[in-house]
């Protein structure tokens, strides 16, 4: 038994230790002289109240302190935030400049041995060669039937809901479709979600019901272990929103290329596929690679040039399971948000269609994904979709290893700085969200306006397009973004031209797509019934 004065001891210790730890994040760490609460600077359960409690508010609260401290501060007592849109190429740098990434930020997904999850810069940068190659514009172009399949499939379930007068969930139709895509793509095989004209049947719940557990990993990471590593009934027990997280994990593991839990038969499916891909590999060496066959990217992974234990199961499951989240949630919600307000602006409406109409004089033809990003007014739409839709609205941090990060503010920012002298080591990022609702970039920024997008002549205009963060920038930009547009246009253009006209918007308002939580990705208010549509 421990006695009182050993008890009393230990309390001084505790007392005396944490403001030895407040008054040097105070005074005396490398950030002091940043400017910003003193609360954060102290502690991240600052953070956590406003993201935690409120919840998902975080980014709102960041952009009251830019308002209140200038263009830099300081948000937790290790990271900075920036909120001025020229300085995005100096966080978010590509080509040879290193930036690693924030593991207190990433490591919330709980997917470290990913692409995605990887911190160092140059780790990430061999893990990524491979994919890269297999998700490349080219790579992407030829396997274009596989996207024009799902989006046959797609609207032949949208029209199976003509004149039932009975509402249906868009978001969802749209997580479905993204979902079969990536699967085919990726995976080469397909869970055939779309067979089921409810659209139900897809991760998109599933999603978000993650929201609130991700909060409860920045801040305690080792509890995604610790999940991972019990059973999942005492998991339950011990954190009722576990269930969430299982759930998500359970769903996963039911999807056709086995990855995603943890689990003794997942693993071992794990390494009877990458044996039989190891096989197929092999017979490609003396054959040559068979017409029929399609790669995946595990396929990618076992023939490149990594090595043993980058190609291990355990790193499999994690590469797979954060295809599968980046490769649904964007695309899905930015289709999305794009449908509503074209149902909701019959001006933008009726220009957009007219424009098609022309492009694809019978609705039951296909255009190339090539031919689609000439139309002005169909690019104008979608990079306005991805504005407001901002893909990951959270602020991703970045982390120069080796070298100071300089920042010159404009002169008309009025900070009483001239410069601001970033030590190495030190994460900073930018939200999208905030840049994307910029009033000096984007005037009336909760208006759906694709003129901004377009020049005098009515052509497209790309010089606004380095604002948007929607697949971040830099060397770390979402491996993906090919797929992504190819999906946006084609399934835009398609889905518009065959049922656009049967559509009318059902119970939808603003509030249904508008970001009133940042849950690593964009939330609308947490009552809405999604984007919901009848078909005439």
């Amino acid at each position: 038994m421990v006695s009182a004065p050993m008890l009393a001891v230990f309390a001084a210790v505790t007392v005396v230790y944490i403001l030895g730890l407040i008054i040097y994040r105070l005074y005396f760490h490398p950030l002091a002289s940043f400017p910003g609460p003193k609360l954060a600077s102290v502690t991240t359960l600052y953070e956590f109240y406003y993201d935690g409690i409120k919840p998902g508010k975080y980014m709102f609260k960041i952009k009251e302190l830019h308002d209140k401290y200038g263009p830099i501060i300081r948000i937790t007592p290790e990271e900075l935030h920036c909120n001025d849109p020229c300085f995005i190429d100096s966080i978010y740098a590509g080509g040879s400049v290193r930036r690693h990434k924030y593991n207190y930020s990433i490591g919330q997904i709980g997917l470290p041995e990913s692409a995605l999850g990887t911190l160092n810069h140059d780790i990430h940068r061999i893990r990524r060669a491979p994919l890269s190659r297999f998700f490349s514009k080219a790579s992407v172009t030829k396997l274009e039937p596989t996207i024009y399949k799902q989006v046959e499939k797609l609207c032949k379930q949208l029209l199976v809901h003509v004149d039932s007068q009975k509402p249906i969930r868009l978001d969802m139709a749209f997580g479905s479709f993204t979902t079969d895509v990536i699967l085919t793509y990726a995976f080469g095989k397909c869970n055939n979600i779309l067979d089921d004209p409810l659209f139900e049947n897809n991760l998109h719940e599933v999603f978000h019901a993650l929201d609130h557990i991700i909060k409860i990993f920045k801040q305690l990471p080792f509890i995604y272990d610790l999940l991972r590593s019990i059973p999942d009934s005492l998991a339950v027990m011990l954190a009722p929103q576990a269930k969430d997280f299982l759930q998500y994990q359970e769903e996963c593991s039911n999807a056709p290329f086995y990855i995603a839990t943890a689990s003794t038969n997942t693993q071992q499916d794990v390494k009877i596929l990458i044996r039989d891909t190891k096989r197929q590999i092999v017979k490609e060496k003396s054959t040559g690679p068979q017409q029929d066959m399609h790669a995946s990217i595990f396929h990618e992974i076992l023939k490149s040039d990594l090595s043993d234990a980058e190609k291990a199961a355990e790193r499999l499951w994690q590469e797979g399971q954060a295809v599968i989240g980046a490769g649904t949630e964007t695309v899905s919600w930015t289709l999305s948000v794009l449908f509503f307000y074209l149902l909701r602006d019959h001006k933008v409406y009726n220009l957009l269609m007219k424009e098609l109409e022309t492009a694809i004089p019978d609705p039951a033809a296909q255009a190339l994904w090539k031919e689609l990003e000439k139309l002005p007014y169909l690019s104008a739409c979608i990079s306005e979709a991805l504005r407001v839709s901002c893909g990951i609205c959270t602020r991703l941090p970045r982390i120069s290893p080796d070298e100071p990060i300089v920042y010159h503010p404009a002169a008309e920012a009025g900070v009483s700085k001239s410069e601001y002298i970033i030590p190495p080591g030190t994460p900073i990022g930018m939200s999208a969200a905030l840049v994307h609702y910029d009033t000096t970039l984007f005037p009336r920024p909760n208006v759906f306006d694709p003129n901004r997008w377009l020049d005098a002549d009515g052509q497209r205009d790309r010089s606004l397009e380095k604002y948007i963060l929607s697949f971040s920038k830099g060397s770390r930009q979402c491996l993906g973004i090919n797929m992504a547009y190819a999906e946006l246009y084609i399934a835009a253009a398609h889905v518009l031209r065959r049922v656009g006209p049967h559509m009318k918007l059902y119970e939808t308002g603003p509030d249904d797509v508008e970001i009133h939580h940042d849950y690593f990705a964009p939330r609308p208010k947490l009552d809405s019934k999604g984007v919901r549509v009848v078909v005439e």
